[in-house]
């Protein structure tokens, strides 16, 4: 080990559960870990994190990098006696539905297998990462970069054979994301007691067929049929309860030209899409507006699709 070139690699957030593509659809976003892994000779395996100046103050025995690293090295059995240290820098907002601890898992697991020099099924690395406590869509996303289905799989008891398939989709360049991050703590678990245990039976179909009319809009850039896929019976109705405000902003969002809003991941963030550069600016204003109309102090950022992952690309 102590003969292994340093390896660097990016990682990117992403923007999941797209309206009516819950726990299924995800786009990377341009807001990435940065990662560096060199050998160490004394056995040890070390995450120095840089990009969150409260993660030095965290065990890092619970670091979803650290833990990514571990898993991949013990589910693809790596002969790594030397040690690793695994320098991260960059920033994803924790706790606004950007994947952070997602792409946490990702790094860790795209090190070990950038390391390994493998060519591993990349429905198997998912669910290495959905052990974890990782999400689907978004971890799909910031392994594979761009815009992501995940299809869980229908998998024969005993088999040892993947129980998801990430599948990159296409999607047009144009598309631009206005993500706002108001100043409300919600954990995920939270976000998820939220929602009913169960559905009535017709929002299957309408929720199928909308997620097809989605991927085709985003393939196109179609502002029209995205604004008309995105409405969603899943799980937007329901978080919309998260904090006040939440209705508004969605609302401003799409006067002000977007063509879909939506929650961003488990939220609270908030999603807007656009393929007019220059209604960004506008559509920022209104929702922080909204959300500040509400009592909730919001920033904005917007972000470009990332066409990068953390696994290296395969051929």
């Amino acid at each position: 080990m102590a003969s292994l070139e340093p390896i660097t690699f990016h990682v990117p957030a992403s923007a999941a559960s797209l309206g009516p593509g819950y726990n299924v659809l995800a786009i990377a976003v341009g807001v990435p870990l940065f990662i560096t892994v060199t050998a160490r000779t004394d056995g040890a395996f070390v995450v120095e994190r840089a990009d969150n100046p409260t993660a030095q103050l965290e065990d890092y025995r619970h670091d979803p990098v650290l833990r990514g690293l571990r898993e991949g090295i013990e589910r693809f059995e790596l002969p790594l006696k030397g040690g690793l240290s695994v320098q991260v820098e960059g920033s994803i907002p924790r706790g606004t539905g950007l994947g952070t601890v997602s792409a946490g898992y990702a790094a860790g697991l795209g090190a070990a297998i950038r390391i390994a020099r493998k060519k591993i099924p990349h429905g198997l690395v998912l669910d290495c990462l959905v052990k974890l406590g990782g999400d689907p869509a978004h971890g799909a996303a910031s392994l594979l970069g761009g815009l992501c289905a995940t299809v869980p799989l229908n998998r024969p008891r005993g088999e040892d054979a993947a129980a998801h398939q990430p599948i990159q989709m296409p999607i047009h360049d144009g598309w631009r994301l206005i993500v706002a991050l108001p100043d409300v703590s919600i954990g995920v678990a939270d976000s998820k007691r939220i929602l009913p245990p169960t559905l009535a039976h017709g929002v299957a179909p309408r929720t199928a067929g909308r997620v097809i009319g989605l991927l085709h809009a985003l393939a196109n850039g179609d502002e029209s049929l995205l604004r008309a896929c995105m409405f969603d019976e899943v799980h937007v109705p329901y978080r919309r309860r998260l904090y006040q405000g939440i209705d508004s902003a969605l609302q401003a969002a799409l006067e002000a030209g977007a063509a879909g809003a939506t929650v961003c991941g488990h939220g609270p963030g908030l999603l807007a899409m656009t393929t007019d550069e220059g209604r960004t600016k506008a559509i920022a204003k209104a929702m922080t507006e909204a959300l500040s109309n509400a009592g909730r102090h919001a920033t904005t950022m917007t972000l470009s699709v990332a066409h990068y992952g953390a696994l290296p690309i395969q051929g």
